[in-house]
């Protein structure tokens, strides 16, 4: 109970002014005042040319509209040529390009193929001393043992890591 009675008080506070009487002009319309027919006349003259500025204005708003659109299909013709001149350029890169990459495939090849080539010389090369360095060494078992041991030596004398020879 206590603390309803806070609550009604300020519901009550609250309300009053919702309930208190309303003046005797409320709900019922304004009277006009009389404006001088001088003042009158300038109102309308002045509604009159802000009418005429409206639709001047319209008139200009459509005019450039219609100059847009104009504009448009021309552009329209142009960026079709634009887009045309540029698929091309864009096709006669890619086609330099290609042969650009071409160019530097075959320079690559031809590398590798000079690259490999010398690699199989050198080695050749290195092959080659080997053969005549190994055909310039004495051989200490030369005439030692019998004629089968020495073809069988003959025959094995080949390094065991050389066996493509």
């Amino acid at each position: 109970m206590k603390k309803a009675i806070p609550y009604l008080v300020t519901s009550l506070v609250l309300s009053a002014p919702a309930l208190a009487q309303q003046p005797d002009a409320a709900g019922k319309e304004m009277k006009e005042t009389k404006i001088p027919a001088e003042a009158q006349a300038r109102m309308d003259e002045k509604r009159a040319m802000a009418e005429q500025k409206r639709m001047m204005a319209e008139q200009q708003r459509l005019k450039a509209e219609q100059m847009r659109e104009e504009a448009m299909e021309e552009g329209k013709v142009s960026e079709e040529k634009r887009m045309e001149g540029k698929k091309k350029r864009m096709m006669a890169e890619k086609k330099t390009e290609m042969m650009h990459d071409e160019h530097m495939m075959a320079g690559k090849k031809a590398e590798m193929m000079h690259d490999k080539h010398m690699k199989g010389a050198k080695d050749n090369k290195g092959m080659t001393k080997q053969a005549e360095k190994k055909a310039g060494q004495e051989r200490k078992e030369l005439g030692k043992g019998s004629e089968q041991g020495q073809a069988a030596r003959e025959e094995n004398s080949k390094k065991w890591w050389q066996f493509w020879k």
